[in-house]
């Protein structure tokens, strides 16, 4: 019987820490650069990875009204 994953449903905060980009880019094995090059692109395989970090570092879960 295969495996059920159940993902939290999350968002990024308005505002993200300051030294975010250098902490991702930590995470990630890039340079600081890299990751403000991708970030002006707003597309890409390299872009979800950036979110997908950032979101599990800093994401807030998004509450049910």
């Amino acid at each position: 019987m295969p495996k059920t994953i159940i993902i939290k449903k999350t968002s990024l905060p308005e505002f993200l820490p300051h030294g975010w980009k250098k902490e991702v880019a930590k995470t990630l094995g890039i340079h600081v650069n890299t990751v403000t090059n991708i970030l002006k692109v707003g597309k890409g395989e390299k872009y979800e990875k950036i979110k997908r970090v950032a979101i599990e570092k800093w994401g807030k879960g998004k509450e049910k009204n």
